[in-house]
């Protein structure tokens, strides 16, 4: 999302807070994606938006002392975009990321092979989810917690990792305990 003025940035940094309810204002997603808007607004708009430097440099500032989360103004995030707890999340600078999309902490949306993926709008990714490579989350679609995705997940699906599974040494045997 190319956003060209200061009224645009405003008008997509409160579709950002409603997410977060009335407290927006304590949220420190909130803060992360507004940091990365205005950074966004003030690389691609140019002309006076360069003028933005400080603030950009004190929200930057700011993410830094709150969150280790990566947001890099090349990846493309829609509307009332929600990062609930934003440390460790990390975005590829290729991602398309749609509107209403729910990023939890210590997720990884990243490439692979020179290709990132597409993020549809409404999607939920909950903690520890790796999305990577050349692949597209439809509409609708939740990550569980610690799930990696490198192929399509069609709209409305949910994706749950494998789960886990107990070796036994060769010393043990199955009936002991």
């Amino acid at each position: 999302m190319l956003i060209q003025s200061l009224k645009e940035l405003l008008e997509v940094s409160r579709s950002d807070a409603v997410c977060y309810g009335r407290r927006w204002y304590s949220a420190s997603g909130f803060w992360v994606t507004l940091s990365y808007r205005l950074r966004k607004l003030r690389k691609e708009a140019g002309g006076p938006y360069l003028l933005l430097i400080i603030p950009d440099l004190l929200l930057t500032l700011i993410r830094s002392l709150i969150s280790d989360s990566s947001l890099p103004t090349g990846a493309t995030i829609g509307r009332s975009f929600c990062l609930p707890h934003p440390n460790g999340v990390l975005i590829n600078d290729q991602v398309v990321i749609g509107d209403n999309v729910k990023i939890f902490q210590q997720v990884t949306v990243g490439e692979w092979g020179l290709c990132a993926p597409v993020l549809e709008d409404n999607v939920e990714l909950f903690a520890g989810a790796k999305v990577f490579g050349e692949c597209r989350v439809g509409k609708g679609v939740k990550v569980g917690t610690n799930a990696v995705v490198n192929f399509d997940v069609p709209a409305g699906s949910t994706v749950f990792p494998a789960a886990s599974v107990v070796k036994l040494s060769r010393s043990e045997s199955v009936n002991s305990r």
